[in-house]
């Protein structure tokens, strides 16, 4: 792997094209995943919690009905801070379809971050990581 953090952090993230590698974790319905562009170049580490609704026959009649989607905690990212959007979009068209089973089919991600170490530090960084 290309762990090269410098020349894929000056990337435009909408020029690339992402791919996400998962794996099973030692939790019920919890994923890793590492996300590459298509050079193999690091991006990210993934945590995903696919977020299923309860069966309506387990929730009060007047509940409201509710979606299924994807709880993606960015563990670790390179990226500038202004390319999140883009990231979170492209990912979204990766992670969707990849995550999609016969009986699940997430409608959206829910994108979560860690408190930025530079916050902590007040430098003034731009930085994800």
């Amino acid at each position: 792997m290309n762990d090269n953090r410098e020349d894929v952090s000056n990337m435009l993230i909408q020029d690339v094209n992402l791919a996400v590698t998962l794996a099973r974790t030692l939790w019920f319905n919890t994923y890793r995943g590492k996300v590459t562009d298509e050079l193999d170049n690091y991006l990210a580490t993934l945590r995903i919690i696919p977020c299923l609704p309860l069966d309506r026959s387990e929730v009060p009649a007047d509940a409201p009905e509710v979606i299924p989607y994807l709880l993606v905690l960015v563990e670790d990212a390179v990226m500038e801070a202004a390319d999140l959007i883009p990231f979170e979009s492209k990912l979204s068209e990766v992670l969707l379809p990849q995550m999609q089973r016969e009986h699940f089919r997430p409608e959206f991600c829910h994108f979560v971050y860690p408190s930025p170490s530079y916050m902590a530090q007040g430098n003034g960084s731009s930085k994800i990581n």
